[in-house]
């Protein structure tokens, strides 16, 4: 059983499994021992001295670049790139005609509602779009962020989402039947001015 002394000795706690009283404790756990030792605390009357480290003069340390190097988007386009920057490659790109819309719903470009696709190609189509339209056109984003009606045959979820970006509350759309959606959300404006 190896005794051991805190270096503060009113330490009253636990090193994993063994109980410190007043900075004094004894184990048979040869993690808690070693680790201790390590950290100073003196064993069985013992106190390992620490050999104190030369400081490191940074000019004599080599450097070893690890991972992948960062690249500027804007500037480097390469086709594997999700949601780059749009013009990126053909404008100043740091400039105002280059934006990148970022992640889904990620300022500042404007949340574009309905569902993600499941088609990164068409996700991102999606997005560089309006982030284009909002960011470089200066259109407003709540125009921009309009959807275009789907299709008749289109599932209830698309109509739903729809409906909310036309200005309905989600809860009651989602409560409302796919045929009352449509005969709502579903006629031209030129119908409407019939």
């Amino acid at each position: 059983m190896a005794r051991i002394v805190a270096p503060n000795r009113e330490y009253n706690g636990t090193i994993g499994d063994v109980q410190f009283e007043n900075g004094v404790a004894e184990t048979d756990n040869p993690a808690v021992i070693a680790y201790c030792r390590g950290a100073g605390y003196e064993i069985d009357g013992h106190t390992e001295q620490r050999e104190q480290a030369e400081p490191v003069d940074s000019r004599d340390v080599e450097y070893v670049r690890l991972g992948t190097p960062l690249r500027d988007a804007a500037v480097d386009p390469r086709p594997e790139d999700f949601l780059p920057p749009s013009s990126a490659g053909e404008a100043d790109p740091h400039g105002p005609r280059v934006v990148s819309p970022g992640a889904h719903a990620v300022p500042p470009a404007p949340i574009v509602p309905g569902p993600v696709s499941p088609d990164p190609d068409e996700q991102q189509a999606a997005e560089t779009e309006v982030a284009q339209r909002v960011l470089v056109e200066g259109q407003p984003a709540t125009v921009v962020a309009e959807r275009s009606r789907p299709p008749q045959s289109a599932p209830k979820a698309a109509w739903v989402d729809y409906a909310v970006s036309q200005g309905a509350d989600r809860e009651q759309a989602e409560a409302t039947s796919k045929a009352d959606l449509i005969d709502r959300y579903g006629r031209d404006q030129a119908d409407e001015e019939k």
